[in-house]
């Protein structure tokens, strides 16, 4: 990956993007990635987008603001990215939706399959894991 530099509010330096053609995605994990990028595109159709899934160290949510914090772990979640935040060399076209895997290096290596999958979580909300 190239190492010139570009326009993000996130901080991501190239080493963060799993190299193209490494990480495969399930067939639902696809179907989650091209459904999320229609919505954005209709939200914010001025702008193009990446579906992009993203290594979370933590996260926790609450179902509504007075119930308890649900602590869902360490794992993938799908975030949408605009083209302008995400170098070119580590976004990838799958079926046609851009794709982009920000997940650490030690996390890739260990996954035996290399394949991002569907999970549901704690809370009953679906996730990613990589496997």
């Amino acid at each position: 990956m190239s190492e010139q530099a570009f326009a993000n509010p996130y901080g991501f330096t190239s080493e963060d993007f799993a190299p193209r053609g490494v990480i495969a995605l399930s067939p639902e994990a696809l179907a989650d990635a091209k459904e999320f990028v229609g919505h954005l595109q209709r939200f914010e159709p001025t702008s193009r987008w990446i579906a992009g899934f993203a290594w979370c160290y933590a996260r926790t949510m609450r179902e509504s603001p007075n119930s308890e914090l649900i602590d869902e772990g360490p794992g993938i979640d799908l975030a949408g990215y605009r083209t302008s935040e995400i170098p070119a060399d580590a976004v990838e076209l799958r079926d046609g939706v851009p794709v982009t895997f920000i997940i650490p290096r030690d996390k890739i290596e260990a996954a035996e399959r290399k394949e991002i999958v569907q999970i549901r979580l704690t809370s009953k909300r679906f996730s990613f894991a990589l496997e």
